[in-house]
């Protein structure tokens, strides 16, 4: 073989390492790298960034209607700035409310009204006709009015009326604030609620935030009657009626926007098996605030399951037992509790019923009807308190068998839209500081789109909110609410499910470290060839 031949095969040699590298380097690694990276959609992390200096703008109308004839255009033009003033004062900037004011004189069958009307029930009446969402009438009455209030009276609907009786306007005007700032719309618990949902360091929680059910779609509630002694008393419960009068009001008013999946029950042969304490002097049996934690455990294994996803909230008219009857509980100064019940945070109530026992000569078991009227007044304040509509204001209406005010449900869907925006924005931030510090988590097109959508009722519920459309607001915001539990919670994104960048590399380099080296030195020897060769022709 000449050396004109040992050239053309060493040439053939290192021109095939060239290729042979071409095709690994340049189509196999990148070919490789595609193939084995996870898909991950497209998210507008800048969009969920900026919600971090995100404003709530909360628009509000306050109609102030006067009947008192002594008080001029003038006077309401000047008593317009003051309120307008006032209501603007000392706003935050997180949460934010704007108030559009208007002052007009009442018309002429609003002033005959409220002349001939002597209770606060007829102006309702007068008044109610123009009740209309996140719009609140207060209402200036004449000196000579037959409805005597202190100074101030609000309604079970969006009014509240006052006296002008030796008042400036002034007095007027702050005293209209206050009604408006404390009670319709509660502004320090709005900033409250957003800022304790809006970051993971939680603030001081107060009793209404650990008390109060977390918001949802909908609500299981579950009436239950324990009866450990069936034998002895046979306990008649109306409790379908009783629902249908105490309930079905408040289930109309949050139709729109919660449901309320109401089932019942009853319970033979189960007591209390934490023993009461007994009152020697008096024959009574009573527990104390430290035992009543203890009650609840052991009746709720038999409650049965909740097949659902909504929180569930029980209520339980216990009967005592013949050997434990009467029974009652004791607050911490040791006097009885007035309605004998107590409330669990987030879990429900009990009752306890005392019902005379039968004497010794009667038959068995003896038929007892409970009154289902002071059975579901102590269970609708307790639901109240759960819901978090405890706005208890002492000059009042009552709310009677209505179970909540208008202007409560008002402040309620406000609250529950600022609570849902503050959660949605937490749960997306944490999404994303979630999926950028693990790179390996296959994020789907599901994901991506709950997550626009979770934007998209944010952006909506803001936009109505700034408008005063609340209803609107507040379905947008459950949306979003509910879009971004989705993609926070979606099974895909469980990190378990993917290899991690270093179990990758261990699994790839036994594979791929004994063919790389070979043609790692195949390219390095054809390199220096080539520049052996290009020095030798420059010479």
């Amino acid at each position: 073989m000449t050396e004109k031949d040992d050239n053309r095969g060493i040439k053939r040699q290192h021109y095939a390492a060239l290729g042979v590298g071409f095709v690994c380097v340049i189509i196999g690694l990148p070919l490789w790298w595609k193939t084995t990276e996870v898909y991950r959609v497209s998210l507008p992390y800048s969009d969920i960034a900026d919600l971090t200096n995100v404003k709530i703008k909360c628009v509000i109308d306050v109609d102030v209607i006067n009947t008192e004839p002594s008080l001029t255009d003038n006077n309401l033009a000047d008593l317009s700035r003051i309120i307008t003033a006032s209501l603007g004062q000392g706003q935050e900037k997180v949460v934010h409310s704007s108030y559009r004011v208007s002052v007009r004189q009442g018309n002429d069958q609003q002033k005959s009204e409220v002349l001939k009307t002597a209770d606060v029930k007829g102006l309702d009446t007068t008044f109610s006709k123009q009740d209309v969402l996140n719009h609140y009438q207060m209402v200036l009455l004449p000196k000579q009015s037959g409805v005597k209030v202190k100074r101030s009276h609000v309604s079970n609907g969006r009014a509240a009326y006052f006296t002008t009786a030796e008042k400036d306007l002034q007095t007027i005007a702050q005293e209209i604030t206050n009604v408006v700032h404390s009670i319709f719309v509660k502004e320090s618990t709005l900033l409250k609620t957003f800022r304790d949902r809006i970051t993971s360091k939680r603030l001081k929680p107060d009793k209404e935030s650990m008390r109060s059910v977390k918001s949802a779609l909908g609500y299981d509630i579950l009436f239950t009657l324990v009866n450990p002694q069936p034998d002895i008393l046979d306990i008649q419960w109306d409790i379908k009626q009783a629902v249908r009068d105490f309930l079905g009001p408040l289930s109309e008013k949050l139709k729109e926007y919660v449901s309320l999946n109401i089932q019942s029950q009853v319970i033979y042969f189960t007591g209390l098996y934490k023993r009461p304490k007994k009152d020697s002097k008096l024959g009574e049996f009573y527990y104390t605030e430290k035992d009543l934690p203890l009650l609840i455990n052991p009746l709720e294994a038999k409650l049965g399951s909740h097949a659902s996803s909504n929180p569930s909230l029980n209520f339980l008219v216990y009967i005592p037992s013949r050997e434990q009857h009467p029974l009652f509980i004791m607050d911490q100064s040791g006097s009885k509790v007035p309605s004998n019940s107590f409330l669990s945070p987030r879990w429900g109530g009990i009752y306890i019923y005392n019902v005379k026992s039968p004497s010794q000569n009667a038959s068995l078991p003896h038929e007892v009807s409970l009154n289902m009227k002071q059975v579901m007044e102590v269970f609708i304040s307790q639901l109240r308190l759960l819901l978090n509509l405890n706005n208890q204001i002492p000059d009042s209406t009552d709310v009677g068998n209505q179970a909540i005010r208008l202007w409560e449900l008002d402040g309620w869907l406000r609250q529950r839209c600022i609570e849902n925006l503050a959660t949605s924005i937490h749960t997306l931030q944490s999404l994303t500081q979630l999926l950028e510090r693990i790179s390996n988590i296959v994020i789907n097109d599901d994901i991506g789109n709950e997550v626009e959508e979770a934007l998209s009722g944010i952006r909506q519920s803001q936009r109505y909110l700034a408008v005063g459309q609340l209803d609107k607001a507040f379905i947008q915001s459950r949306k979003a609410l509910a879009a971004s539990d989705k993609a926070f919670f979606d099974p895909s994104l469980l990190e378990l499910l993917y290899f991690p960048e270093d179990q990758k590399f261990a699994i790839y380099i036994p594979l791929f470290l004994p063919i790389s080296l070979p043609i790692l030195g195949s390219l390095y020897k054809t390199f220096q060839w080539m520049k052996t060769k290009r020095k030798t022709k420059q010479e």
